[in-house]
């Protein structure tokens, strides 16, 4: 079970580093280069040790590319959704025409 729990840890290490230096810094730039310095030398540490990556390495790679890569864009928040949907409040029950007990 210990060992599991370490593979795993190993295995999601620079999105953890993400999380913990967005959490201590505050900026998702900073994360970003933090998780993909984390990420890079995670790689090269992974493919000199061992020779091959596992498919939670690969994953792990996979996410903090993906997810780096939407956040270094740009400072545009439409540029990382997919589909932009307007909010028009027509709908006879929308929450944001419900009033909040205070």
């Amino acid at each position: 079970m210990i060992n599991l729990l370490r593979q795993l840890v190993t295995s999601f290490l620079s999105t953890i580093a993400f999380f913990a230096a967005f959490a201590i810094a505050g900026d998702v730039l900073i994360a970003a280069v933090v998780a993909i310095a984390s990420a890079a030398a995670q790689f090269v540490l992974a493919t000199t040790t061992h020779g091959k990556l596992g498919g939670m390495k690969w994953a792990s790679l996979a996410v903090i590319l993906a997810l780096t890569g939407t956040a270094l864009v740009g400072d545009d928040v439409d540029a990382s959704l997919l589909s932009p949907t307007p909010v028009t409040c027509t709908a006879p029950h929308c929450v944001c025409r419900m009033t909040l007990p205070i």
